[in-house]
């Protein structure tokens, strides 16, 4: 893979239980270049653990364990919490679910994004704020003068995704991770967050790992698609060619979407078989 700027191997999360333990995340391995990758599955398959694991933010009651996690020159495994605080938001920057929730409702929206950069740069308030006002305009933001005045409530979660994706991109990190970043909001304006995002990562030559649900939206979107489940990557594979995945579990997932040039009367579920815990995995149609 060109241009590689993270490599996991076998990557296991374990959450210790008072009766049993639970086994979240399970032997992940994978790579991810200046590209688009997306992690698809079901709730509770270890997309979301996998990614907050890079970023040291699983919760204290949970081990953590890898072969390897190098981010660049960066041992993610073994870096020091100081070492890390120069990681999150300057190299690896994370956008999350819901803006609602992940702004700060008592500062100023221009305020937020330009803190985001001074964090991590040595500059003036005044060069902060003209580059927060270039950011804004960016991702295609009217009236920066005005929103950047704004508190988040007074905002939508169109313009708050917006918004979210300014302040992850302004210390220009060389991956992004983003959770479901665009569940919250409607088919157009989702559409419209996302071709800003790609504009941005192309602009940028900015790596992206893209978890979320919808396996219609990565195969348009995405270059590579890993699939999870129950903490296990059982398939990955160009996401141009989705609809050939050989796993039964991706197959089911697919067979789960609705149609619109086919529609039925009820969605089918994905039957789950046990033997997919320690099965074959797939890599491009191939069986490993």
């Amino acid at each position: 893979m060109s241009n590689q700027l993270l490599k996991v191997e076998n990557l296991n999360i374990v959450f210790k239980g008072a009766h049993e333990d639970h086994h979240a995340v399970r032997d992940v391995s994978f790579q991810v270049g200046r590209e688009k990758v997306a992690i698809v599955g079901e709730s509770g398959s270890g997309k979301s653990q996998t990614c907050r694991a890079l970023l040291k933010l699983t919760p204290k009651i949970a081990q953590v364990s890898a072969t390897k996690m190098q981010f660049g020159d960066i041992d993610l495994l073994n870096s020091s919490e100081r070492k890390m605080r120069t990681v999150r938001g300057n190299r690896i920057s994370m956008i999350l679910q819901d803006p609602r929730f992940s702004l700060n409702p008592l500062m100023r929206i221009g305020d937020q994004v330009a803190e985001a950069w001074r964090i991590h740069s040595r500059v003036s308030r005044k060069e902060a704020q003209t580059r927060t006002r270039e950011m804004l305009a960016s991702v295609h933001i009217r009236e920066v003068e005005k929103v950047a005045q704004l508190y988040p409530h007074e905002i939508s979660g169109g313009m708050g995704q917006r918004v979210m994706i300014a302040m992850m991109l302004i210390p220009e990190p060389d991956l992004i991770i983003a959770d479901e970043p665009t569940s919250a909001l409607d088919v157009t304006v989702r559409q419209q967050v996302l071709h800003i995002l790609d504009e941005q990562l192309s602009r940028r030559q900015t790596g992206l790992l893209f978890i979320t649900h919808d396996l219609n939206l990565v195969s348009r979107f995405c270059d590579r698609v890993l699939v999870m489940y129950a903490g296990r990557i059982v398939e990955e594979i160009r996401a141009d060619r989705l609809e050939h995945a050989q796993h039964p579990y991706t197959q089911a997932l697919l067979a789960s979407q609705p149609r619109l040039h086919h529609p039925v009367e009820l969605l089918r579920v994905p039957r789950r078989d046990p033997a997919w815990l320690h099965g074959p995995r797939f890599r491009d149609g191939v069986a490993l």
